[in-house]
């Protein structure tokens, strides 16, 4: 379930274009999904907070869906040196930043039945 518009995203002031949303929108809702159990797809509503968070793992997931070559260069000339080194995040990390973020924004929401929608015990 999609819980983002095109236009709302760019209402909130998202900075991906609609080629780039239409890619990543699905990933970012199914990110939610998964991690409340389906929880928010059964609500008559959805809280207000799912917004924000699908917009931000959108950015995250465009941020981060591009490999990066790891380099490392340096070279002195006289007195000044200069150095260059790229980073790219491993799967861990991306995981990491991930569910932080689902953390902050979904910690403290119930269901529409009183139920942690972070809640990973038992299900009916």
């Amino acid at each position: 379930m999609q819980y983002l518009t095109y236009e709302e995203y760019t209402e909130m002031g998202g900075i991906c274009d609609l080629t780039a949303f239409n890619r990543n929108i699905d990933r970012a809702c199914g990110v939610i999904d998964n991690a409340t159990h389906n929880r928010i797809e059964c609500m008559e509503e959805v809280p207000q907070k799912v917004k924000p968070l699908c917009r931000d793992l959108l950015e995250y997931l465009v941020e981060n869906n591009t490999v990066k070559i790891v380099t490392s260069r340096s070279q002195s000339a006289g007195g000044v040196s200069e150095s260059e080194s790229y980073a790219t995040k491993t799967a861990d990390d991306v995981y990491g930043d991930i569910q932080n973020m689902i953390y902050d924004y979904l910690l403290n929401i119930t269901d529409d039945n009183g139920t942690p929608l972070l809640y990973r015990g038992c299900m009916r």
